[in-house]
């Protein structure tokens, strides 16, 4: 079947099984050199302060090296709730972060501070896949999509995506948002 006959959930199947057949080898160099390319253009870009990130699952690109990379800049994450809304939370100590209901590491509202979405310079965004013109699968939750409405015009987009996730064709609907650039 070709990519572009593909549904969402079909891709999304199809891209947990590439994924799974990575192993953590390939997993490891794929995140260090996407950490240095991040590195580069946040160096490149000094106007970007605040970077949104994410705690990586383990089917995702650990950028966690980040914090030491780049010290200076103020990193925050996001924090899903059971009613599709998704915030963003400063985060100066990956350690301090809490498994969630989901699975993943989230800040604690409580030691964390909200982030503005006006605040955030650029987001660098997981997803399934990734076409080169920034069409993103997601998990399905529609989270990135509503949040990402809520930043500032000039705010940079980054799709972060191991390179067996880039592909010719992702299906979308009218609420699905094209990413900046595909890192």
């Amino acid at each position: 079947m070709a990519s572009q006959d593909l549904t969402k959930k079909q891709l999304r199947k199809q891209m947990r099984h590439v994924l799974g057949n990575l192993t953590d080898l390939e997993k490891d160099l794929e995140s260090e050199q996407m950490v240095e390319k991040i590195t580069q253009f946040i160096q490149a870009s000094p106007s970007i302060k605040t970077v949104a990130s994410y705690a990586a699952m383990p089917f995702e690109m650990n950028l966690d090296a980040l914090h030491h990379t780049l010290p200076e800049v103020s990193f925050c994450y996001p924090k899903c709730s059971s009613d599709g809304l998704m915030e963003f939370h400063h985060v100066s100590d990956l350690l301090e972060m809490d498994i969630s209901d989901y699975g993943i590491r989230e800040p604690d509202e409580a030691r964390h501070a909200l982030t503005d979405p006006q605040a955030i310079d650029l987001f660098l965004c997981p997803a399934y896949a990734f076409t080169h013109t920034g069409k993103r699968l997601g998990k399905g939750g529609g989270f990135y999509d509503r949040y990402l409405l809520k930043k500032r015009p000039d705010a940079i987009t980054l799709g972060i995506v191991f390179s067996c996730q880039i592909v010719a064709h992702v299906p979308t609907e009218e609420h699905d948002l094209v990413i900046d650039r595909v890192l």
